[in-house]
This record gives C-alpha cells, sequence and structure tokens, in this order.
C-alpha cells in the first residue's frame, strides 16, 4: 500500500528546525481538508523566517510546493502526531503524489517523557508552563504556543536530565504497564471493545504508545494476536512477514490496518 508520510516522529531536541501549524474543516483526515498552514524557521533557536498561507489566498497546491521548498530536510516540530501526519501525508499525496518524509519532533511525546505527565493537551501544556500564549484554533496564532511549550521543554530537559537516551521511550512493557483510563473512552471509536495487536516498526508511535491509546478508547491491547482478535495494525517489518503477521493470517474475523489507516482513526483525540 502506497504510504502518504514516510518520516519518523523522533525523541530530540535540536535548535534548528521548522514549526508548523495546521488548521482543518474538521477532523477526519479522509474527509476534511487543510485550511491555514503556518510555517517558522528557526536557528539556533532563532527565528529565521516564516511564511503562512489560508485557503483564502489561493489553492493548496501552490501553498504545498512553497512549504516542501521551504522546509528542505528539517526536522519538523509539530503538535499532535496522529492529526499532523495523517492530514499532511494525505494534502502531498492527493496534490502532487509525493509523500511527507520529514522527521517530526512532537512537544506531546517530548512533554509526557521530560514532564512525566499523563496528558499532554495543548491547553495543559500552556498552563504547565504558564504561558500567555493562546489556544484559538488559529494556526497563526497557536504557533506561538507550540514554539513557547518546545523552549520550555528543552529547559526543562537540560535541568533534569544529561543524555537524550534518558528520555526515549522504553520498548518492553507488560500489560499492567499500559491500563486505560476510563475518562478517555470512546464507544462511537472503532476500536472501543475491540481486541487489538500489531507487528512491525511503527513511525510515530512505539508498540507500548500504540497500546496505551487502544486501551484510553476504550480497546482491548493484546501483545501477540489471538482468536479475539479484531483488529491487527501491521508496521514495517525487517523481513517479508514476522511470526505474528503469519499467525494473525490464519485467525478468523480480523482486520489487517496500516499504520496510517489506524492513525486515521484517532486524529480527533487531542489527548494522545
Amino acid at each position: 500500500m502506497t504510504k502518504n508520510f514516510t518520516g519518523k516522529s523522533v525523541i530530540d531536541l535540536p535548535t534548528d528546525f521548522c514549526v508548523i501549524q495546521l488548521e482543518t474543516t474538521d477532523l477526519n483526515p479522509k474527509e476534511d481538508d487543510i485550511i491555514e498552514i503556518a510555517v517558522e524557521k528557526y536557528r539556533n533557536n532563532k527565528i529565521k523566517d516564516n511564511f503562512y498561507w489560508n485557503v483564502s489566498q489561493s489553492n493548496i497546491l501552490a501553498a504545498l510546493l512553497k512549504l516542501k521548498k521551504f522546509i528542505g530536510n528539517d526536522l519538523i516540530l509539530i503538535n499532535h502526531g496522529s492529526f499532523f501526519c495523517p492530514f499532511i501525508g494525505n494534502a502531498y499525496r492527493n496534490n502532487f503524489d509525493e509523500a511527507f518524509s520529514n522527521n517530526i519532533i512532537d512537544i506531546q511525546r517530548l512533554f509526557k517523557n521530560i514532564e512525566n505527565q499523563d496528558t499532554s493537551k495543548l491547553d495543559y501544556m500552556i498552563k504547565f508552563y504558564h504561558l500567555s500564549t493562546p489556544h484559538e484554533k488559529i494556526a497563526k496564532k497557536d504557533i506561538a504556543s507550540i514554539v513557547a511549550i518546545y523552549f520550555n521543554l528543552q529547559k526543562s530537559f537540560n535541568e533534569k536530565f544529561t543524555n537524550i537516551k534518558e528520555i526515549m521511550p522504553k520498548n518492553h512493557f507488560t500489560l499492567k504497564d499500559i491500563q486505560g483510563d476510563p475518562s478517555k473512552n470512546d464507544r462511537t471509536n472503532s476500536f472501543y471493545g475491540k481486541h487489538v495487536s500489531a507487528t512491525g516498526e511503527l513511525n510515530i508511535y512505539t508498540r507500548k504508545e500504540l497500546g496505551q491509546i487502544i486501551n484510553n478508547i476504550g480497546g482491548i491491547f493484546q501483545l501477540t494476536p489471538g482468536n479475539k482478535t479484531d483488529y491487527f495494525i501491521v508496521g514495517k517489518l525487517k523481513k517479508v512477514t514476522s511470526s505474528k503477521l503469519k499467525k494473525a493470517k490464519n485467525l478468523p474475523n480480523i482486520s489487517f490496518l496500516t499504520e496510517e489507516q489506524f492513525l486515521e482513526k484517532i486524529a480527533s483525540y487531542e489527548w494522545i
């Protein structure tokens, strides 16, 4: 299956980066459109350039071509990877038949790992750092909050840690480590009440993070697929197949999803 997003979500704190904030007509990447793009380029944590586009100015193809040239190969600072990646990936694919390939740095993932917090909504992070910057769902304004949060994350990291490896998500986990939060359950989601397993490397989340998301929604994440498995998410495999995938293919009534299809089902959850 053709991928629309081929970058990775990395844990890093560079001082050279571009930051992108999008606004869309709604929260369904398959049906809704990008209507606003705000971008800023930083070198040594100082803003060097920026550009802004909204749907009233020109068609999105012109904006995306300018965006592609503007960001080059930079790491891209964003908020809310499960929203950003499917929207920008679909836009690139639909407008000039390419995947969005830049790696991203998601302030939500950084915040959880640096500040040891269970939630990372933009409003919560703004309050946590006592910021005066807004969250108005206007890209041109909200981009200021993303940058301010990121600078606070850099400062907090330097105060608490000495090596980036200290905040890397752990690969090993048990089901006890990813117990769901009932306050985040969503009965309308496809994963609610369903058994979900996965195999392969994921670009945006670790397997543990994926399992936590499923359990928070109200699903049941499984370390290995079984007769009760409803959904099986397939990431990048080191070989043609995996033992889990072989097992899953022999199970009844199971639906296979790519990572991008998984992201489309969770794009609306800001708490991720």
